[in-house]
């Protein structure tokens, strides 16, 4: 018997061949269209991260980094208020660790500077710099390109 199955199958490789090769197109078509649904869900899901960062930064420009909204949107994170203010912090730490190379006096801003005056001062955290809302609509236009 198991003569005969060995003769049945190499006297119907080619067909046995032909029906692994219609199964395995059936399976890559089922594939391709779920490549395709996910990313269309990505593009959605990019596009709606977008707004929720514009919307976030044109709220409250002066307590929002724009730039810490676009690095977590180049990272792939979600922008949430959570994830913005840990990645302030976060840029906030860094900012302090790196040492000054003007002097001493050089590390912290002056307390009667006006706060938000729009240019970025030596030593001050990059939170801490106000935007207008026609400056954070120009860096998430760039961040689109």
């Amino acid at each position: 018997m198991t003569n005969q199955l060995v003769s049945w199958i190499q006297d119907h490789s080619v067909l046995i061949l032909a029906g692994l090769a219609v199964v395995e197109g059936i399976i890559c078509l089922g594939l391709l269209r779920i490549a395709r649904h996910a990313r269309h869900e990505m593009k959605a899901a990019q596009a709606a991260a977008l707004e929720s960062a514009r919307a976030a930064a044109l709220a409250a420009p002066g307590a929002i980094d724009p730039e810490a909204v676009l690095a977590l949107l180049r990272q792939g994170h979600a922008p949430t208020l959570d994830n913005v203010y840990a990645m302030m912090r976060r840029r906030e730490r860094e900012g302090a660790d790196k040492p000054d190379d003007d002097g001493p006096g050089s590390g912290r801003a002056s307390a009667d500077a006006p706060a938000g005056a729009g240019a970025p001062t030596r030593g001050t955290p990059a939170g801490a710099i106000s935007l207008t809302s026609s400056q954070v609509e120009e860096r998430l236009r760039q961040y689109e390109r």
